[in-house]
């Protein structure tokens, strides 16, 4: 390893080559028996086809920042990896691949052959997004990484589903679900995406049976028609109330279906007057099992009208309703078609509009394990950050509904119950599993049925799998799951609390009684600077590789957790760089590395100047001057932040905390300081120590930095320390807090000396005064204060390029001085030698005429209404700038002129 730092930080290589030293020496491997205390995350398995993104940044970044911190807090830090199967995304990217390149579909191969294909695209693909993390610095035990459809996991989603069936929890019924036509499958929720809409609304006449007219109903979807039972009406409606019993014929066909009275009807909506299809609309499908109504099915499972809408038989759906619009109003049943804008649910993968469909499918009843999930999050045995997502959580559990667990795939773990020709099924681990348990023999046919299990169902045991529970259909309990369940923290976004976090609840209460996981961190949702949420389809979002590689990794950590303060969404602007999204604001992580870089070379410059050496002894607390207790003083303070703000999960406080700490006072101040205090003696064996003390008070502060800056500050460490490379800052302690080192009162005089060496460069600028001129300087503070600015003033002096003349409680003003006041300290730069005054007094006159009239502007433009009523807030806010400037500056130069 090189002993040296390059003059410039430059990430790529150094990332490249700790990760592999990391992953060679296997630092981040943990036992199934922990050998201290146990900290443990559960990662949310990326997607098997998925590629990374910005929220992996952000979301792994978190888990990442909290595994190392544990870890060098002397835990047994255990993170578990892991790869989702992702079954209707991985099914949809094979079979659009095979039917690009092969002209084939699955059916041409079959399902056998098909899986073979699937799991041949995931060996040659599936890995990528594994690898791009490790490229973002995880620091989890690769070889305990679980697909889900690894033969362990499968044998639990297995074991799983028979115990549910047998409890009577799983069952097989007609539902409506959310169906995709071009993937020929049921789909879940979260794989639905809405989008705005521009349809029309048509308003029907449904004629009354005794003749008397008509009721105008409105509806998007006419194609839906030949699938209405009923028109519902609010009950307290009382345009309609009168006509609840009533028949009425449904446009175009020859049924009549009876006028009902339902709370789910907005009065306000339309006409009022709605018209009831429970095949083809979820609520509708809840009204008619208020009122047991019949489910007629007129749409097939490939988007066509079928049979029951006669003439339109075999028409797909989008083309029936051009038909039926235009026979409609033909027929005279249409009273008015206006636009009409409105959300519509389009499947992720397919791309189509899905359709509302009702079908068989099986289910898992969920009220009951609701019941057992609801308790341990609002009594606080599960804690939520945000807390505000408890009380989304409990509304949810109180009004969950039964989980539609079935899908029309290949790819997945295959739903295993066994069908008998008589129509006798039972759930089994095999056939003969099967044929035990009802009690036939091997003379009996048996068939699997052909569906696939949602790909949640293997999700919500990840805390189980992940720990090789019935792995073998048997093994409840083992070595690992006794000491790392549950586990401490899942860091997850909050769109799939529902599909995710509630359900593993569910599971690990139910077949473990144990909750698993005690803390819950959800995301920030990622949006650009216009506010949009970042995705691939606006072309707002950064390909992370392609910042690693203009910014370093640590900087894209650093400053996504920067800008992501818990429960506020991350703005993140994003500008085209030759084609690709760049987001510049990463540019703030790669200064701040630079910063530490810098600083870095600069303490081993010294160090070698001093002949410092790694044993070399620190300054003792009678070497320790003024600054150095108050370095000192505000390290200990950040370790105390780092902790109270990593322990409330305040994460963009604690990158804060480091970076006020780091930059500003270590580098901006200390540095400066330490360069006098060194400067100002011969002393070999004091510049040693005051190196050694500088030193480890910056090691100190890689340590702190290093969860979510570990590449840069495992290589400084190293080259600082000139360590071997088998040692790693990683598996290093943080440094102990010393409360006796931290003094509010040292922090506090220190600020005020900080705020007079900033007046006074600000005093010579203004006075048009060369920084470098050394003035005589006077410093008036409370009788009190009197000791503490003697014994830094000459800091303050060295620092302003100043010469103090005196530092008193009592002492008249000084003539020919600038003067200021600082926190009620007088200063006095006794400048008339140093300018011209007259010509001063003019300049500054000038300056403070200018200002005026920028104030004046300003005023004028906020003082009128119709300016405030139409400019864009951007523009108020300028001027609300504008104005604030403006009277700072008239008041620094007024105090200017005073002085003169």
């Amino acid at each position: 390893m090189a002993q040296e730092l390059a003059k410039q930080y430059d990430p790529s290589q150094v990332e490249s080559t700790w990760y592999e030293r990391w992953m060679q020496q296997n630092i981040y491997a943990f036992p199934d028996v922990p050998t201290k205390k146990p900290y443990s995350i559960l990662m949310p398995p990326p997607n098997v086809t998925g590629m990374l993104t910005m929220g992996h940044v952000l979301n792994h970044s978190i888990q990442d920042l909290y595994i190392r911190y544990k870890r060098m807090s002397g835990f047994q830090a255990a993170w578990f990896p892991g790869l989702d199967h992702a079954g209707i995304a991985t099914q949809s990217k094979v079979e659009g691949m095979l039917r690009e390149t092969e002209g084939i579909t699955r059916y041409d191969l079959g399902r056998e052959k098909f899986v073979e294909r699937v799991y041949e695209w995931k060996d040659k693909y599936g890995g990528i997004i594994l690898q791009q993390l490790r490229s973002l610095g995880n620091s989890c035990d690769w070889n305990r990484t679980l697909f889900t459809m690894d033969e362990g996991a499968s044998n639990a989603v297995r074991e799983v589903f028979i115990r549910l069936f047998d409890d009577g929890l799983i069952y097989r019924g007609k539902r409506i679900i959310n169906w995709s036509p071009a993937m020929q499958s049921a789909i879940s929720d979260d794989e639905v995406i809405m989008k705005d809409a521009h349809d029309k609304m048509y308003t029907l006449k449904y004629m009354f049976e005794d003749g008397s007219g008509f009721m105008s109903v409105a509806t998007v979807r006419p194609e839906t028609i030949f699938g209405d039972v009923a028109v519902a009406v609010n009950p307290t409606d009382e345009r309609y109330t009168h006509l609840v019993g009533k028949m009425v014929r449904v446009p175009l066909t020859d049924r009549y279906v009876p006028i009902i009275a339902d709370d789910y009807v907005e009065k306000d909506f339309g006409t009022g007057c709605l018209k009831i299809t429970p095949a083809h609309d979820p609520n509708d499908y809840e009204v008619g099992l208020r009122h047991n109504l019949p489910v007629v099915v007129s749409i097939d499972a490939t988007a066509h009208l079928n049979e029951v809408a006669g003439i339109y038989n075999g028409l797909e759906r989008f083309e029936a309703r051009k038909r039926i619009s235009k026979d409609l109003q033909e027929a005279d049943l249409v009273v008015k078609i206006e636009e009409y804008l409105h959300k519509v649910g389009y499947s992720e993968r397919g791309g189509e509009a899905i359709e509302p469909y009702y079908s068989d499918q099986w289910f898992i009843k969920m009220k009951p394990l609701a019941e057992l999930a609801l308790p341990p999050v609002m009594e606080g045995n599960i804690r939520f950050f945000p807390d505000h997502w408890t009380k989304t959580y409990e509304h949810w559990m109180t009004n969950i509904r039964d989980w539609c667990i079935s899908r029309q795939l290949w790819w997945g773990h295959r739903i295993p119950v066994y069908y008998t020709p008589d129509g006798l099924y039972t759930a089994a681990r095999n056939e003969e599993h099967a044929r035990t348990k009802l009690n036939i023999g091997a003379d009996v046919p048996l068939t699997q049925d052909e569906d696939s299990l949602d790909t949640w169902c293997s999700s919500w045991l990840w805390m189980l799998t992940t720990m090789n529970w019935l792995s073998d259909n048997e093994t409840e309990d083992n070595d690992i799951l006794r000491s790392y369940l549950p586990t401490d923290l899942l860091v997850t976004g909050p769109d799939i609390i529902f599909f995710w976090v509630a359900r593993m609840i569910m599971a690990s209460l139910y077949f473990k009684k144990e909750i698993p996981f005690k803390d819950v961190y959800f995301t920030s949702i990622i949006r650009d600077g216009d506010g949009r949420k970042m995705s691939k389809s606006l072309g707002n979002s950064p390909d992370p590789l392609f910042l690693f590689k203009k910014y370093g990794a640590d900087a894209v950590r650093y400053t996504t957790l920067y800008l992501a303060p818990l429960g506020s969404d991350v703005k993140v602007n994003v500008v085209d760089d030759n084609g690709n999204a760049d987001a510049p604001q990463m540019e703030f992580g790669r200064n701040f590395a630079n910063k530490i870089w810098n600083a870095a070379r600069f303490l081993m410059m010294k160090s070698e100047e001093s002949g410092t050496s790694t044993t070399a002894d620190t300054l003792s607390d009678a070497q320790l001057s003024a600054s150095d207790k108050w370095i000192l003083s505000r390290y200990h303070t950040t370790i105390q932040a780092v902790h109270d703000n990593l322990g409330a999960y305040k994460i963009t406080e604690y990158t804060r905390a480091l970076y006020d700490f780091i930059w500003k006072d270590f580098c901006d101040w200390y540095i400066e300081i330490m360069k006098v205090q060194f400067n100002q003696t011969e002393d070999a064996a004091y510049r040693q120590a005051l190196m050694r003390f500088a030193l480890n008070i910056f090691e100190g502060a890689l340590k702190l930095l290093h969860p979510i800056m570990p590449f840069m500050t495992e290589e400084i460490w190293h080259v600082l320390g000139n360590r071997a490379e088998t040692e790693s800052i990683s598996v290093q302690d943080l440094p102990v807090l010393d409360n006796n080192c931290i003094s509010t009162q040292t922090e506090q005089g220190f600020e005020k000396v900080q705020l007079i060496i900033e007046e006074l460069r600000m005093m010579k600028s203004q006075a048009g005064i060369k920084p470098s001129e050394r003035l005589p300087l006077v410093i008036k503070c409370a009788a009190e204060d009197v000791e503490f600015f003697s014994l830094v003033g000459n800091v303050i002096a060295t620092l302003t390029k100043n010469d103090v003349q005196s530092i008193a409680a009592d002492v008249p003003k000084p003539d020919g001085a600038l003067s200021a006041v600082v926190r009620g300290i007088e200063l006095y730069l006794i400048a008339a030698s140093a300018i011209d005054v007259d010509k001063e007094r003019e300049r500054l006159t000038k300056e403070l005429e200018r200002l005026q009239n920028l104030k004046r502007g300003a005023e004028n433009k906020l003082n009128n209404e119709k300016f405030v009523a139409n400019a864009k807030p951007e523009i108020i806010e300028t001027e609300r700038t504008k104005l604030n400037t403006a009277v700072e500056g008239m008041a620094k130069i007024e105090e200017a002129l005073k002085s003169l």
